[in-house]
């Protein structure tokens, strides 16, 4: 057969999400419990899930005199297992999961339990969870009076020595009673008392008094607490919403926002615009304090750039533009020891051939091109030109799943640039650094188009003069998730100009890849121009049309489940993946999972989510096919990372997922970075590539359709992609051409920098199809 034959909500209680907060983005009313809210406590027994983004937390409490366990759904920052908590909500029946109590506020008490005292103990520096365990089977439920009274009989414990005892006793001493009437202020604010800790570390005995009296300076100094949280405590103190300090914070809010949106800096109209939509004030407050900001050096106006307008920086984003630059064209400017190349390969193209002497001679050298036209050729004869020449060699990806594929192009060991860096753990801190950098050598960096500034920032600085750099990447593709467009501003302040950086723009398609119709195609949307799909049933690419999205929708799941299984022979489990525009919508990512999941694993075991509000509940299931979506260097699982669930464990409320074969343990706190992977966003797909894919473009898609997200979607597509929508759509998606630009002022920056670290010695460059 060919290819294309035949082609509720249960309950809401009042003041939902309550004084611990909405989602990320949204502002909260003043806290005001409802006139029916009732009073729960309990211990908590175990956490049963926890996004820390959106802080939706699902527990089970064991409350005195009933037998069963309670279910109490809310949001907060997360609470220890074990803790006695006292709740303050509704109660209501949930469709699904019958009797729960939804929470407002929470209070954490001191623990009266043997499980709470030891948990409480091993926050201690340097007790881990059997020393307290120890100390608790010693002491019982006396165990925080002695702390309290008589401290000397930790020396009773065993492995407890003079430097434990004097670490135990200084931070109990110092902590427990500040950090008792921080924790409860902060719950009489309507806030997580485990901010507590952040705060105390920060300010020490002045961390209550800074609470009160500066609650907005908090959100720049405490990691944890967002210009949102600030603003929290600062209604709930009675602070003027027209005040300096909150107008202040909301400017630098303003370009926070900006920054997830992937700018780095911004322009002052644009700036002043977001600030008086975030704090709803006059604009003439907004100037004040963007002034008073400058002036204590808090944001920087760059007026030396050639944009149109000045760009408003915060300082931290300001610092990592500027050394990215810096270190970059320091690098480039060191004066390299010659290797020697000898005689290339006849199959070279004239661009790959300049690519591998040019690393030879430079310190910087860029490599880019689209589909076929051979970079990973090139990586290949630059690692063996670097073996050649006696050159330790480091290759890196942005992520996970793109360092695994560099590794198998290149037959070397490759890591993503996190781990390069030398990562400890999930402190965010690096191993290796200006003052620490890298073994000498080469270092390669592919997928370089999803580096953000800051980590350009960290990997540029842990780098020297006798290193060389190789950056490759597509620049045509989707920019990073992060600040910056650091890829192209190097290529744009470089590419056909006499400077000490040389990019090579690959351009000549294969002979092997010439008859893919996929890059064939992908070549076509980059130049603004119409498909040209395959007829029959055995081409590499399709359009399948329709404008209805429903039937769209029930077209994708007959493609990947029959159509493409039978015609082609790919496992549609494995080798099949959706990749949407979208997250919502009748073909966004969320429906066809829901979707793909009831077909392949519908009847399997379940570990349900229950929702809260308008966040539905969640389900996994055995044999699910999933995907982690952040960084976790403790667990050893990244970004990207797809693996299967092969075990569930309802009662502790536990999945085992085998990533690549190797079995990952994920407890209620972790399950919030996984998601169904059955279909995934486009963005998500950077770095990755599928035997075969299919994505659905229609006009629900308009606000998020450009010409480099179908292009990045197209390209991750190795033997088969098959797009299903409204033609009107995708000719839409080419013709529109990329997102509206991102601020940056990397560009100029470099070029800038590079003319200071090399004067008039800089390198003279052939054009980039030159000889």
């Amino acid at each position: 057969m060919g290819l294309f034959a035949g082609a509720s909500l249960a309950w809401r209680s009042p003041g939902d999400a309550g004084c611990l907060g909405v989602a990320r983005g949204q502002e909260e009313p003043p806290i005001r419990p409802p006139s029916d809210a009732e009073t729960v406590s309990g211990v908590v027994e175990r956490t049963v899930y926890h996004d820390p983004n959106s802080r939706y937390t699902v527990l089970r409490l064991r409350v005195p005199d009933e037998l069963a366990l309670l279910t109490a759904v809310g949001r907060t920052d997360g609470i220890e297992d074990g803790a006695d908590v006292t709740l303050i909500g509704t109660y209501g029946v949930h469709a699904e999961h019958g009797r729960q109590f939804q929470f407002e506020r929470i209070q954490c008490q001191v623990p009266t339990t043997l499980a709470g005292i030891t948990r409480r103990l091993t926050r201690y520096p340097g007790v881990r969870e059997v020393m307290a365990e120890r100390i608790v089977a010693r002491f019982g439920h006396d165990t925080l009076e002695v702390l309290d009274k008589y401290p000397r009989r930790l020396l009773e414990v065993e492995g407890i020595g003079p430097r434990t005892f004097r670490r135990v006793v200084e931070y109990h001493r110092s902590r427990v009673g500040p950090l008792a009437d921080l924790e409860n202020r902060l719950v009489e604010l309507g806030l997580s008392p485990r901010l507590g800790d952040a705060i105390l570390r920060r300010y020490g005995e002045q961390a209550l008094a800074m609470l009160e009296s500066q609650p907005y300076v908090l959100a720049r100094e405490v990691r944890g607490i967002g210009f949102l949280t600030a603003d929290r405590i600062a209604r709930a103190l009675g602070v003027d919403m027209r005040s300096p300090q909150r107008c202040q914070a909301g400017v630098l809010f303003a370009l926070e926002r900006a920054a997830n949106e992937g700018h780095c800096a911004l322009p002052v109209e644009p700036l002043r615009e977001a600030a008086v939509g975030v704090l709803g004030v006059e604009r003439e407050l907004v100037n004040a304090a963007i002034e008073q900001l400058r002036t204590e050096s808090a944001l920087v106006v760059d007026d030396q750039s050639i944009a149109p307008a000045p760009l408003c920086y915060a300082q931290e984003m300001y610092r990592s533009e500027r050394s990215v630059a810096r270190s970059l064209a320091l690098l480039a400017a060191a004066e390299q020891p010659r290797w020697e190349v000898g005689e290339l390969p006849e199959g070279l193209s004239e661009g790959q051939a300049r690519a591998v002497r040019a690393i030879a001679e430079h310190g910087v050298v860029v490599l880019t091109g689209g589909p076929g036209t051979g970079k990973s050729t090139v990586m290949a004869h630059v690692i063996a030109l670097a073996k050649a020449n006696e050159t330790e060699r480091f290759l890196a990806a942005p992520t996970g799943r793109a360092a695994k594929r560099l590794d198998q192009a290149t037959g070397e060991e490759a890591k993503t640039v996190h781990r390069l860096l030398e990562i400890q753990g999930n402190s965010g801190q690096f191993g290796r650094h200006a003052n620490n950098p890298l073994p000498d050598g080469l270092v390669v960096v592919d997928e370089s188009s999803m580096l953000d500034v800051s980590l350009a920032e960290a990997l540029f600085s842990a780098l020297g003069p006798r290193h060389r750099l190789m950056l490759v990447g597509d620049a045509e593709q989707l920019p990073s998730v992060g600040p910056g467009n650091v890829l192209r501003d190097i290529i744009e302040a470089n590419e056909g100009r006499d400077t000490a950086i040389e990019v090579v723009r690959l351009d000549k398609i294969f002979r092997q890849a010439e008859g893919s119709s996929i890059v064939r195609n992908a070549h076509l949307v980059l130049r603004g121009e119409k498909l040209a799909p395959d007829g029959g049933s055995a081409g590499e690419f399709y359009v399948v049309p329709t404008r209805d999205a429903d039937k769209a929708h029930e077209l994708v799941l007959r493609m990947v489940s029959h159509r493409i299984p039978e015609a082609y022979g790919f496992d549609p489990f494995h080798e099949v993946q959706v990749l949407c525009p979208m997250h919502k919508g009748v073909a966004g990512t969320e429906a066809f999972n829901r979707a793909l999941q009831a077909r392949y694993t519908g009847d399997n075991e379940s570990l349900t989510l229950p929702g809260i509000g308008s966040v539905p509940p969640r389900v996994f299931r055995l044999g699910d096919r999933v995907m982690q979506t952040r960084n976790d260097y403790d667990r050893n699982v990244f970004n990207g990372d797809i693996g299967i669930v092969s075990r569930i464990d309802n009662e502790a409320s536990r999945l085992i997922v085998d990533v690549d074969d190797v079995p990952v343990e994920y407890g209620a706190k972790e399950l919030g970075a996984l998601q169904l992977a059955y279909a995934i966003s486009i963005h998500k797909s950077q770095g990755s590539e599928f035997p075969a894919v299919v994505i659905p473009i229609l006009s629900e898609h308009q606000v998020m359709l450009r010409r480099n997200l179908l292009y990045t979607a197209m390209t991750r597509a190795r033997r088969l992609c098959v797009l299903v929508g409204d033609p009107r759509a995708i000719d839409r998606a080419i013709w529109k051409g990329d997102a509206a630009a991102r601020f940056t002022g990397l560009r100029d920056r470099l070029t800038r920098a590079l003319v200071d670290a090399v004067g008039d010695t800089m390198v003279s460059v052939a054009p980039p199809n030159g000889p």
